[in-house]
């Protein structure tokens, strides 16, 4: 579809759209009867179109100069930049995870929508400070776009607040932002309809799932409870969600998580609301959710949020450098619980124990795991998308892991000078010294040279060169569920390449299953791909291999290596358990490697540790994810010690 040019007024608006910004860029695509929901959408790298017709249709014609500030406040403030947008995206994912024990919603749409309904509530309120600062006696002409843009909904008063109520709650809290009375975008009256009718519907799911005795029905069962256990205000969220744009106006990537917060448990009831509705109308009954003799009303009517181009997938270099960002992993509370904990630490003059027990129905501290983010970032390689996760998850526990080598004569330090005495070398003599003294030079009497002081020898530090074996048999998680053996390796990964060193990476299951870097590395993703390999068969170490890298050749001189395996109670493979004709290689690999350790997911007896020990090999429990960083920075810690010549 081809675009147009920008006509004399559109530049004219422009203009003044960038004036108002204090920034430059290329004009905006012109897009005609475009047939996107939106008339105005922008993308990375940084672009905007728009559509006239619709902008007419919608009666924004004569608020050019508004649409195009809008549009550029999301090139230079929310988002600003494709990653801070996918960052935006992964925190409201994380509220709807936390909101939708039920999964009802679609994660990725629903997330892609509020990162743009927060993104706009961020914009607009810069936008229409500045044009009130402009012009101090004239109503913002971004409020009179906004004006026209709402009177549909508002035209059918509480009917239309009952069909949106989440738009209800962003309509009221732009009323608070912008100091317009009640009624001027949205019915005065809060939805206190869609409330009581939110319960029934949860209660009707409840008591159908429970008469059907379905095993399936388990989720809905778990989601129409958390329905039931919501508490949602409307106008009382209004007022969090405009204080939570002046808190986090100028960090639209932290405000995102409250944002989301209270808007997201409004789209799950919402969702529950439309199908109970939908299951009526099939059953041939009148809709519930209104006034007795009211139908159902309209769905989302008004809801003119702008949109995003959602653009290419991620690449592996940005997922790692959004999932870096430390705000992503912080815990989700509500804002009323925000500001409850606040007034609690007050009253008792001590410090929050971090509970959040004050409303525990409205916050969450449910982390956000790399089954949902694989789920999120569907498009993106899922290797990459793993990649990051595991490296976002282990980053806390990372430290340089490195080696100390052979001590080594430190050079001399200059020391006093003395006098040179007629019969010592000549090129002993200190000739700017002794001409500092004079011009005149007489041999032992003004002649004089520099002494030279002992130093302790320095040890150097040589990085460490870690071959690292993981189990991807059945028994072990898979990384796709939050795998500890993954997060293990890659704590000590991580550690050996931030050191400087090298890492080989084997993912192994049933004989034959084996996969990962053929020799050591430092491609990150490489090293991470073997980790995350998982075949998903039966248990056996690839002792040939192993005698094959340690017996049938020699390693590079002066490196020294450190073994570890990570696995479960399929480590006796390792020992010739199962294939005898290598019983040996363990023992005989273990006089070629400075270290070998085995980390174990579960219990270990004493006689298993015991018999790991006549063969050199140490064994260390991990229980679970919580264990792993714990027992995996001690053994970064050991090879570490072990290496001190």
């Amino acid at each position: 579809m081809s675009t147009a040019e920008l006509t004399p007024e559109q530049s004219v608006a422009w203009q003044a759209a960038q004036r108002l910004w204090g920034v430059r860029m290329h004009p905006p695509a012109v897009l005609p009867d475009a047939g996107r929901p939106s008339f105005s959408w922008f993308g990375f790298p940084p672009a905007i179109t728009f559509d006239p017709a619709l902008l007419a249709r919608e009666g924004g014609a004569g608020h050019l100069v508004s649409v195009f500030a809008h549009e550029l406040g999301h090139h230079v403030l929310a988002p600003s930049t494709r990653l801070d947008g996918l960052k935006i995206d992964y925190q409201m994912a994380r509220t709807i995870a936390a909101s939708d024990p039920g999964h009802v919603l679609d994660v990725r749409e629903e997330a892609a929508h509020l990162a743009n309904l927060w993104e706009d509530l961020v914009i607009n309120e810069r936008v229409v400070r500045a044009q009130r600062a402009a012009a101090p006696s004239a109503e913002p002409d971004l409020i009179a776009l906004w004006r026209a843009l709402s009177a549909p909904v508002l035209a059918q008063g509480p009917q239309g607040a009952e069909a949106d109520p989440a738009w209800w709650v962003y309509l009221r809290a732009y009323e608070r932002l912008w100091r317009l009375p009640a009624g001027t975008l949205c019915d005065p009256h809060e939805p206190h309809l869609f409330r009581e009718a939110a319960r029934r519907a949860a209660a009707e799911a409840e008591g159908q799932i429970a008469a059907a005795g379905a095993k399936v029905g388990n989720l809905d069962q778990e989601g129409a409870r958390a329905d039931l256990a919501q508490q949602l205000f409307a106008e009382a969220d209004a007022v969090l969600l405009a204080d939570t744009v002046r808190r986090f106006g100028a960090d639209p990537v932290a405000g995102a998580a409250p944002c989301g917060m209270i808007l997201a448990p409004y789209l799950v009831v919402s969702r529950r609301l439309r199908e109970q509705r939908q299951r009526a109308a099939l059953a041939g009954q009148p809709g519930q959710t209104g006034q007795p003799g009211q139908g159902a009303p309209a769905e989302g009517a008004g809801n003119v949020a702008c949109a995003a181009d959602p653009g290419a997938a991620p690449t592996a270099g940005e997922l790692a450098r959004v999932l870096a960002d430390a705000r992503l992993r912080e815990r989700l509370i509500h804002p009323v619980d925000a500001l409850a904990g606040e007034q609690a630490d007050s009253a008792t003059d001590g410090p929050d124990d971090g509970t959040g027990a004050t409303a525990a129905t409205r916050s969450s501290g449910q982390s956000f795991g790399i089954a949902e983010t694989l789920e999120l970032f569907a498009g993106a390689d899922p290797d990459a998308v793993m990649a990051a996760w595991y490296e976002a998850e282990a980053r806390p526990w990372v430290s340089p892991l490195q080696r100390r080598g052979e001590a080594s004569a430190a050079p001399e330090l200059p020391g006093p000078l003395e006098l040179w005495e007629t019969g010592e070398d000549l090129s002993d003599i200190d000739w700017p010294a002794t001409l500092a003294g004079g011009t005149v030079v007489v041999p032992g009497v003004t002649t004089v040279r520099r002494t030279f002081l002992a130093d302790e020898p320095s040890r150097a530090e040589v990085p460490v060169a870690l071959d690292l074996y993981i189990d991807s048999s059945g028994s072990m998680m898979s990384p796709q569920q939050g795998s500890p053996a993954v997060l293990a390796g890659m704590i000590l990964a991580l550690s050996v390449l931030r050191g400087g060193g090298r890492v080989r990476t084997t993912s192994f299951s049933s004989a034959g299953q084996v996969a990962g870097t053929a020799d050591f590395s430092r491609e990150r993703v490489e090293i991470v791909k073997g980790l995350t390999t998982y075949f998903g068969g039966g248990t056996t170490f690839p002792l040939d291999l192993l005698a094959q890298r340690y017996l049938a050749s020699r390693p590079r001189r002066g490196e020294e290596r450190h073994l570890v395996v990570l696995t479960d109670t399929g480590y006796v493979s390792l020992l010739g358990h199962g294939q005898e004709q290598f019983a040996e290689v363990a023992a005989r690999v273990r006089a070629h490697v400075a270290d070998a350790t085995m980390v174990i997911d579960g219990r270990v007896s004493d006689e298993e540790r015991t018999d790991a020990a006549a063969v050199g090999y140490e064994l260390i429990e991990v229980a679970g994810m919580e264990g792993a960083p714990a027992v995996c920075a001690r053994l970064a810690a050991k090879i570490a010690g072990r290496s001190t010549r």
